[in-house]
């Protein structure tokens, strides 16, 4: 005998089961890049089809930043966006660009630099390898940089010498956001810490 009830709908205001929201808030480095691979790939062994990621950092290391750059190039089984709700500087930004949507608030900030280091107590010897891989993490970044950021030749000059920072209309218009827009889950949604 078939069953007389209507199908369950769920109410309109009920978040979509498959995005997923985290808010991140560290340094870019090793530990925190292994997080953020473990907190995606979950999303992705949970069937998730969008997660959405407030993305705040002041930086941290080059190599790493890289590394997350390439890994959110090659998500092709999910949606991420990440949203720059504050600031996000040198490795963070590096990293940001390897997004397929990337929201940026109208009040926010990013800021790209030379990699620089302060060994202390260093030999010449030690100092040499410490100016030569500062050299390869300037040219790996301006690579990603240059492939996304479509800026005025004055700027990058400025960049070559001084931090440079930039608002988040800027970051629209030079091409390091695709988006206006503000980190905004649903009610009812779960956010996640990454």
């Amino acid at each position: 005998m078939a069953s007389t009830k209507p199908p369950v709908t769920p109410p309109a205001s009920t978040p979509d089961s498959s995005d997923v929201y985290g808010v991140f808030v560290d340094d870019i480095n090793q530990g925190t890049a292994s997080r953020i691979v473990n907190g995606i790939t979950s999303a992705i062994a949970a069937r998730s089809k969008h997660i959405h990621v407030m993305f705040q950092s002041w930086g941290g290391f080059a190599g790493d930043g890289v590394m997350l750059y390439n890994f959110f190039r090659s998500l092709s089984v999910i949606d991420l966006t990440l949203y720059n709700s504050g600031q996000l500087c040198s490795g963070a930004v590096t990293a940001y660009l390897g997004a397929k949507h990337r929201v940026a608030s109208p009040r926010s900030i990013f800021m790209i630099h030379k990699s620089h280091n302060s060994p202390q107590f260093a030999t010449a010897a030690k100092m040499d390898r410490v100016a030569k891989c500062l050299v390869l993490d300037d040219e790996r970044s301006e690579s990603i940089w240059r492939d996304h950021v479509k800026m005025p030749e004055e700027l990058w000059q400025q960049e070559q010498h001084h931090d440079l920072h930039l608002t988040g209309e800027q970051a629209l218009e030079f091409g390091i956001a695709t988006e206006l827009g503000e980190f905004a889950p649903p009610p009812g949604a779960q956010i996640y810490r990454v």
